[in-house]
């Protein structure tokens, strides 16, 4: 075989951040308390098929086994080949959409070298597709331990039966057997070298567009997963998927995805404990609108002419004065609908600076404060504020969070509550069309 030869990644350094106002991580938390398991970034469940092939495959190797590059696991090199499989041999892209890390495969690929740490996402850990899908596949047991869990096991006997693969799972033999064994030799090589040792013309490429492909689950197997999603003693995810899937709750978020309507639809028929975690989303998101609308019009403003803008200036834009009049008014009521949640503390601490009734501009100045601390406070070493202050108190937008728009100044929720994730789910499945 002739060796593969991996180069350096092109080096890329740009300061970024999100969540500038610090408003993400009770929303996900109350999220992660209604919909278990589900994160934004989930499209397509059959990526749980994917995880438990990769449990399965991995199993074979001890558990301290590191690749030649010194950081990366079995399972992350058999993510490599499966990316840079499904790339190399899915005929339409548009059979990709969803599939973490497929630029990077691309540009690998057009480049002549293998996939390897330097060459893939650098964070796989979070931004892979084990990353992506690992809490689901935890919550509904696909993985128990960093081993295949019952639905794991249920998962990869009918996706076994289903592809023709007898022999892949298991002692017995048959077609499926010569194939993991191939497999378990790829990824052998991959972490002797460091990367994918396979060349372009290896037959098992195909492997994962036939039998892991991101749209073709077979009917058994979406039946597993089906039944792992309703599982009633996981939070609220079973009476969300129910609504959602229902006649009425297919038209409503078929007429347009708005998270604030459908939640509407849910308090009609939710149990108490979902009423309970619903009236605290509206409220905490009706919060979180007031001062994303605020600062969003402040980043705008900032952006017509680049040149330093003084608070006083800012504070007479509309959102600014709606925000200081009804972030104190509603700012108990908020902190109180969170207690059951045990989020009530964190929003105190960290929100209670912008509790004052007090005059726009001062009201102001807070906002900007609390936005510094936030960004002052973010690992590993903290971040700049999005705009720089000068002795005169003065504000100018530093260049990489200019705005051509303002606040949205609607009532849509500014966080996402992962029933986008479900549908995308129920469509994959065949349980809406």
């Amino acid at each position: 075989m002739t060796p593969l030869l991996s180069e350096a990644d092109p080096k890329a350094s740009v300061e970024g951040s999100i969540d500038p106002l610090g408003i993400y991580a009770i929303a996900d938390s109350l999220a992660v308390r209604m919909i278990p398991g589900v994160r934004e970034r989930q499209q397509h469940p059959r990526f749980l098929t994917s995880i438990a092939v990769s449990l399965s495959i991995c199993s074979e190797f001890p558990t301290d086994l590191i690749a030649a590059d010194g950081i990366s696991e079995p399972w992350q090199v058999f993510e490599w080949y499966l990316v840079e499989g499904l790339v190399r041999t899915t005929e339409e892209r548009k059979q990709l959409r969803g599939l973490p890390g497929q630029d990077k495969a691309v540009e690998s690929i057009k480049d002549g070298v293998p996939l390897s740490a330097k060459r893939y996402l650098k964070t796989p850990t979070v931004f892979g597709f084990h990353g992506v899908y690992r809490a689901l596949a935890r919550d509904i047991e696909v993985e128990r331990a960093d081993q295949l869990g019952g639905t794991g096991s249920d998962l990869a006997n009918a996706w076994e039966k289903e592809q023709g693969l007898d022999g892949f799972f298991g002692s017995q033999d048959g077609p499926g057997k010569a194939v993991r064994r191939r497999l378990i030799d790829a990824i052998l090589d991959g972490l002797d070298k460091g990367c994918v040792y396979r060349e372009k013309g290896w037959p098992d490429w195909k492997f994962f567009s036939d039998h892991l492909g991101i749209y073709d689950a077979g009917k058994q197997e979406s039946r597993v997963i089906n039944q792992a999603l309703l599982n009633p003693t996981s939070g609220c995810r079973k009476e969300v998927l129910e609504i959602l899937i229902s006649e009425e709750g297919r038209r409503l978020w078929a007429e347009g995805p708005s998270e604030r309507r459908f939640h509407k639809l849910l308090r009609k028929f939710a149990s108490a404990k979902l009423k309970d975690l619903l009236y605290a989303i509206d409220l905490y998101e009706k919060f979180s609108r007031f001062l994303q609308d605020a600062f969003d019009d402040v980043l705008h403003m900032l952006s017509k002419p680049q040149q330093r803008i003084k608070p006083n200036e800012l504070a007479g834009l509309p959102s600014v004065k709606l925000a200081a009049e009804k972030v104190p008014e509603i700012f108990f009521e908020v902190a109180d609908s969170l207690a059951p949640f045990n989020e009530k503390v964190r929003f105190l601490e960290s929100y209670s600076s912008l509790l004052e009734c007090v005059a726009d501009s001062e009201w102001l100045e807070k906002l900007l404060e609390h936005h510094r601390r936030v960004q002052h406070l973010k690992p590993p070493a903290g971040k700049a504020p999005w705009f720089d202050r000068f002795d005169d108190g003065s504000c100018m937008i530093r260049t990489g969070y200019i705005r051509e728009t303002g606040g949205r100044h609607d009532d849509s929720y500014v966080h996402a509550y992962r029933t986008a994730s479900l549908w995308s789910f129920s469509r994959d499945l065949g349980l809406v069309k």
